[in-house]
């Protein structure tokens, strides 16, 4: 007997489960495509921030360098 981890609980289950006893998650396809659905939401809403803080972290490093830059420059 092979056990196969939840996707939803992440927990070591039977591969022949149905329903895992943990959390209740259901093996149907159905379902499996529902919960498919939800990761690739969830995988674009991931990308979208990723390029929010991208952009962030560009802006703290442009004015950190005007911040170094200029204190060079103040100095002499």
């Amino acid at each position: 007997m092979a056990l196969q981890r939840c996707p939803e609980c992440r927990r070591k289950i039977s591969e022949n489960a149905q329903l895992c006893p943990h959390c209740g998650f259901s093996f149907n396809e159905a379902d499996l495509a529902v919960y498919r659905e939800k990761l690739e939401q969830r995988r674009l809403y991931n990308e979208q921030l990723n390029r929010q803080n991208i952009k962030i972290q560009l802006i703290w490093l442009v004015i950190f360098a005007l911040v170094i830059g200029g204190a060079m420059w103040w100095n002499s």
